[in-house]
């Protein structure tokens, strides 16, 4: 069979995606960007490190391999974009062609350069077991009234931002917006809403309207509910059916033992 190509950021998910990969008798050919994502694919897969600006080169990995399906997954820094990149001819024209250079033209941009060349990028969720809950509690600990209602209301401010390409994530507390996701990634908005608002502090998560999935499922895992259970904050909200919850059993465990409401609203 031929081998399933990948595009890992950091994060479990692009392990995840090997793992599917192996139990379909299918090998796998890896393009990572940074360190970190090159050494969690260690044992998983044949990995390649590429730059940013390298699409001709990422490209030619993949035909030389005889790729002709990629899975792109896991996160890659969005601050990247803005450093002393190299890019190569390729790369300029294929962003000298945008007129935005937000997530979604970007991404949209380089599976043309993919699909252009016969290669076909397949949606994370055909990789992926299933790890996106439905509506409910999600632990032992029931959201409050109060924390419900936030939910409601941060949920729709949520999905309007993440629409306009801003960011997937909002911190709240007793009405008031504490921090929003930007450029700075969803850790650093936890970490600066929680120091904003104190203990007690909320979190949203929501995916974008119209989510296109090939390249963007919105996740949290342990990582997430470690740092809201350092920061302080007393619940996390995820969109039901639109946000991946990585380990969930282990993650809702933590959440209980840590005085974490989690739901999927």
């Amino acid at each position: 069979m031929q081998p399933l190509g990948l595009i890992a950021g950091i994060g479990s998910l692009p392990r995840i995606v090997c793992e599917t990969a192996r139990q379909r008798g299918r090998a796998v050919a890896a393009v990572t960007f940074q360190s970190e994502a090159a050494d969690a694919l260690n044992g998983a897969a044949t990995v390649h490190r590429c730059g940013l600006g390298q699409a001709e080169k990422v490209i030619s990995v993949f035909k030389e391999a005889g790729v002709a399906e990629v899975v792109v997954i896991g996160k890659i820094e969005k601050v990247a974009i803005f450093q002393n990149l190299k890019f190569d001819v390729r790369t300029l024209k294929m962003m000298g062609r945008l007129v935005q250079k937000d997530d979604r033209s970007i991404m949209t941009a380089i599976i043309e350069e993919l699909e252009g060349e016969g290669i076909t990028v397949a949606k994370q969720t055909d990789w992926l077991p299933d790890l996106i809950p439905q509506k409910g509690v999600l632990g032992k600990i029931a959201p409050s009234a109060v924390q419900m209602a936030e939910f409601k209301d941060a949920m729709t401010l949520c999905r309007d931002l993440a629409g306009k390409e801003i960011g997937q994530t909002i911190i709240v507390k007793e009405g008031v917006v504490l921090a929003v996701e930007a450029v700075e990634g969803t850790d650093a908005a936890i970490r600066r809403g929680c120091a904003l608002g104190g203990k007690g502090a909320v979190m949203v998560k929501s995916s974008r309207p119209n989510q296109d999935l090939r390249y963007d499922i919105p996740a949290v895992g342990m990582n997430t509910a470690h740092l809201l259970a350092e920061c302080g904050a007393a619940a996390l909200a995820v969109e039901a059916g639109g946000v991946v919850v990585i380990d969930l059993p282990a993650v809702a465990a933590f959440c209980d033992k840590h005085n974490i409401a989690l739901a999927a609203v």
